[in-house]
């Protein structure tokens, strides 16, 4: 659908004619009915003014397939918006600045849940249960993501729903935020050495540290970059 489209569903959906619509916004109605007909393109300026006046999220206005030009004052105001937007608007939306921009795009596969708390006991997954879009030149270390379930490392900012975008083939070093692989659980932390010791920090004061010891079958996978998301 295109923003043309998408405005002339909110006029309808308001009960407005074309000339009442462009009244409340002080465009000609030849311009409304320009845009609706997709022979204009409205424009960030546009669908900025519309968001306002009838109080939509610019998000349900932006079209999947136009292109516009982001003046100084349109990238002020996308960057007040976004502030203000769900995890789903604020996806929606970015997508469809990286596509005017013309950013290439990839879809991360997310292969399961970790635990940010106790270890999760790991199921066998066949197929990916979810995907992340992200700009392709901040996925060249991505292996996978997985889903956080759990409070653990709240103090760092990643909650429950998050996603941690993981890199399988990095090294890690003291202080790397990790997936750990404890005899078949999974859990998520920050993986320190101290004083001859070998622990998964949480961060968040409820839960202990896990001591690593050598009779158990570890594996250790380095976390790049968590994305916020809506909590289950």
């Amino acid at each position: 659908m295109t923003s043309g489209e998408r405005i002339k569903k909110l006029r309808e959906r308001l009960g407005l004619t074309q000339s009442e619509f462009a009244r409340k916004l002080n465009y000609p109605p030849a311009y409304i009915y320009q845009i609706e007909k997709g022979i204009r393109n409205p424009g960030l300026s546009v669908l900025k003014r519309i968001s306002e006046t009838f109080n939509i999220s610019i998000s349900e206005l932006i079209g999947e397939k136009e292109e516009f030009i982001i003046t100084e004052d349109d990238e002020s105001f996308l960057k007040k918006i976004i502030a203000r937007l769900t995890p789903e608007e604020k996806e929606k939306v970015l997508k469809s600045i990286y596509r005017l921009k013309k950013i290439p795009l990839i879809e991360i596969p997310i292969l399961g849940y970790v635990s940010a708390g106790e270890p999760l006991e790991l199921e066998d997954i066949l197929e990916p249960i979810d995907t992340v879009t992200i700009p392709e030149d901040e996925s060249r270390n991505v292996s996978f993501g997985l889903f956080v379930k759990g409070d653990s490392m709240k103090d760092l900012g990643i909650e429950d729903g998050d996603i941690l975008l993981v890199n399988a083939n990095s090294q890690v070093e003291s202080g790397s935020l990790v997936i750990a692989m404890i005899d078949d659980k999974a859990t998520f932390k920050r993986f320190k050495r101290i004083n001859g010791k070998v622990l998964l920090e949480p961060a968040n004061e409820k839960y202990e540290p896990i001591e690593l010891k050598e009779n158990m079958d570890i594996k250790l996978y380095k976390v790049i970059m968590s994305i916020k998301r809506k909590k289950f």
